[in-house]
């Protein structure tokens, strides 16, 4: 009878040793990376001429984009 009870009382301590052992979270956390600032442009006139070119070709692909979906889905449909 005694070892009935010793079995169930070391199952349920071990049990409780796992998942306590398992939950355990020691790892240190790393501190965010500070960015470094970003370095101004020489002429922010030409910036912004860059960032005008960049949307205009941005604009371009995506309607060049759109002609080549809608020539597959003519193709498709054929």
């Amino acid at each position: 009878m005694n070892s009935k009870w010793l079995v169930k009382l070391s199952g349920t301590a071990l049990a409780a040793m796992l998942i306590t052992g398992c939950a355990a979270n020691n790892q240190d956390v790393p501190p965010p990376e500070e960015n470094p600032p970003m370095e101004e442009p020489a002429n922010p006139d030409m910036e912004e001429e860059q960032d005008m070119n960049d949307i205009e070709q941005d604009e371009n692909q995506m309607e060049e984009d759109t002609n080549e979906m809608e020539e597959d889905m003519d193709n498709n449909d054929q």
